[in-house]
């Protein structure tokens, strides 16, 4: 009976340890199953996403990738798996990929864009990143291999291109008649096609004011799209903030005394430098005051204030306005925000001013913002950087204190040192110069540049009784030019020309008398302005070419020319002192003339006048870039006279 007790209980001990065991069996396969299951739904995930995955360790070994990766470089799974990213991106490749992944591996993410040519024969672009990973335990501080993510963004490029030429057909489409336009209006309103009943005023004001609204918008519009794409220019320069808003508020303060509004500038005495794009802020500075303008009660006043904070410079514009609605405040920076849709139809604007503002200024390295209190008005502030090296601004163009181009003489003399005296008494009285001690190097001068006047020693030598003065006569390029001679032979010359007496505009006598000198050269530069430069505009829309030329007819001589084939025949016949060029001609592009025009001799001036706003090319330097549905007609006229070196005689509606 024992016996049979014990064997029972063997038995039953034997069964445990089998039960025991087949359950460790299917636990284990019920984890290899489980693992198993998480590998192939990890696998159908990472094969489903539409982008380029793959680990790779810290050998540069592929361990891991997805279908997307595969497909891309057209190779089995087997050929990438174990393979270095040396072997598969082949050496050209890697060689371009190497200092990332060394990057990467160092403990840093990545993110870079490459361009990839597909199995199939198409390049696709891609947004590659990098992620490194971490070891466990003991190696949580080691880097040991990283995770690589490509994101597919060929469809955003194309989309991106054609954003940028529609922006660039809106730029050329609408800018170019709204110009005409503008200007056509502007030269009614200023009396150009004589006086106009008083309803005509009122009608062709009402249409002027609309049209300026409308180019607003298109600038706005434009100008959001290249903050958006990093394409707006920025021409960082010292700048006088002072000058600046005194500049921004003469030409804001008409609209603001049309609704009997008044603009206070309150700003200290002391150097306000600043470092930025002039044209830029002022567009800043023009939006807040035409929106305090805007808002202000009739008689009220918009305040400017000017003051030192920290390190930098604030400028505050308050106005005596109803304040900003609690509810507006958070979205005031946004893209078409306006306080109340009903108010803002009365008042007029884009929503797209402060928020264009605000993208400027952070350029800058400065901060916007605003105070406001319900009924009692609105601050708005903007602070930029203090520019703290006045050395610096040796040989810069301050903002509101443009250096004209000075006048260039050439002086003729055979003597050294004479003519390194005269060309100092004529630097010291505002005149540039150039030297020539022959008739020869005074004709190879004058063949190469651009002179105001000439002084000349009668014993110049290379010239016998005066031939030099009759060439200078007989040439067409030369023939207006104003001659003073400098000579002790001055009262012989002048019997020697009393049958020609416009030859010679003014006879000094040596030694020299230097306000005499400084007399005649002052006398002669206003001569020769008495002759209008020649103007060539290359310009496709003929109702441009009539506009400009109604602006500036009265200080220049137009030609036109609507084509390069036409631009270019003009310059080869004839001698410009101006080029008005606008760079889209149809299918062909205005940059293309720059080369010929650099190479005349003299080279005439350059103003860019385009709907287009588009850096140059490397090495073109124009004199003038002037976008159009942005340029006025005063503007376009005063830009052609600082070109010309010409005093202001009038201004253009």
């Amino acid at each position: 009976m024992k016996h049979d007790e014990q064997s029972l209980q063997e038995r039953v001990l034997e069964l445990s340890r089998l039960n025991e065991s087949l359950t460790r069996q299917l636990d284990s396969q019920a984890g290899l199953q489980q693992q198993t299951s998480s590998e192939l739904l990890l696998r159908e995930l990472t094969d489903n996403v539409p982008a380029l995955l793959a680990y790779v360790d810290a050998g540069q070994c592929c361990r891991f990738h997805n279908k997307a990766y595969r497909e891309a470089f057209g190779l089995a799974a087997d050929q990438i798996n174990g393979h270095t990213m040396r072997e598969l991106m082949g050496e050209e490749f890697y060689e371009f990929l190497r200092p990332k992944v060394e990057e990467v591996l160092a403990g840093y993410p990545v993110t870079y864009e490459r361009k990839q040519r597909t199995a199939r024969g198409g390049t696709r672009h891609y947004v590659v990143n990098y992620f490194p990973r971490y070891g466990d335990g003991a190696k949580e501080d080691e880097v040991i291999g990283f995770y690589s993510l490509g994101t597919d963004i060929t469809e955003l490029k194309r989309i991106d291109k054609l954003k940028s030429e529609f922006v660039s057909t809106v730029s050329h489409e609408l800018r170019t008649p709204l110009t005409s336009i503008r200007g056509s209006l502007g030269l009614i309103t200023g009396g150009m096609a004589g006086a106009l009943p008083e309803a005509a005023k009122t009608l062709v004001g009402i249409a002027k004011n609309n049209c300026e609204r409308l180019i607003r918008l298109i600038n706005d519009i434009l100008d959001i799209e290249k903050l958006e794409s990093g394409h707006m220019r920025m021409e960082l320069q010292v700048t006088d903030l002072h000058a600046l808003l005194s500049q921004a508020i003469a030409s804001t303060d008409g609209y603001g005394l049309s609704n009997d509004v008044h603009i206070a500038l309150h700003c200290e005495a002391g150097a306000w430098l600043v470092e930025v794009d002039p044209d830029r802020l002022t567009q800043v500075v023009t939006n807040l005051l035409s929106n305090a303008l805007k808002f202000s009660p009739p008689g009220g006043t918009v305040d400017v204030q000017v003051r030192h904070v920290g390190s930098g410079i604030r400028v505050e514009v308050r106005d005596q306005g109803p304040g900003i609605p609690d509810e507006f405040r958070s979205r005031i920076f946004q893209k078409f925000s306006q306080a109340d849709s009903s108010d803002a139809r009365q008042k007029g604007g884009t929503g797209l001013g402060l928020n264009i503002s605000r993208a400027i200024v952070e350029k800058f390295g400065g901060t916007i913002g605003f105070d406001t209190q319900p009924g009692a008005g609105s601050t708005f502030f903007f602070e930029l950087p203090l520019y703290e090296d006045p050395a610096a601004l040796k040989g810069e163009r301050l903002r509101g204190l443009p250096e004209l181009p000075r006048s260039r003489i050439l002086v003729c003399d055979g003597d050294r040192d004479v003519a390194r005296l005269i060309s100092m008494m004529l630097d010291k009285a505002g005149f540039d110069s150039d030297i020539s001690h022959d008739v020869e190097q005074a004709f190879a001068l004058l063949e190469a540049g651009r002179y105001d006047a000439i002084t000349l020693d009668l014993k110049l030598p290379g010239q016998k009784r005066g031939d030099f003065i009759n060439a200078l006569r007989d040439n067409e390029k030369t023939r207006d030019l104003p001659v003073v001679v400098i000579s002790a032979l001055a009262g012989e010359g002048q019997l020697q020309f009393s049958h020609k007496p416009s030859a010679v505009m003014e006879w000094l006598t040596k030694p020299i008398d230097e306000n005499r000198l400084v007399a005649s050269m002052q006398r002669a530069v206003a001569e020769l302005r008495g002759s209008k430069p020649r103007i060539l505009h290359v310009e496709d829309d003929p109702d441009i070419q009539h506009i400009t030329s109604a602006i500036a007819g009265d200080l220049a001589t137009f030609e036109f020319a609507s084509t390069l084939a036409q631009a270019r025949a003009c310059l080869q016949e004839k001698t410009f002192d101006l080029v008005l060029l606008d760079l889209t001609l149809g299918h062909e592009s205005g940059w293309d003339l720059v080369e010929m025009i650099d190479a005349l001799q003299p080279r005439p001036s350059l103003i860019v006048f385009s709907a287009s706003e588009v850096l140059p090319p490397s090495g073109v330097r124009p004199d003038a870039m002037l976008v159009k549905a942005s340029t006025s007609n005063t503007d376009l006229l005063n830009t052609i006279q600082r070109v010309l070196k010409l005093s202001a005689t009038r201004e253009a509606s």
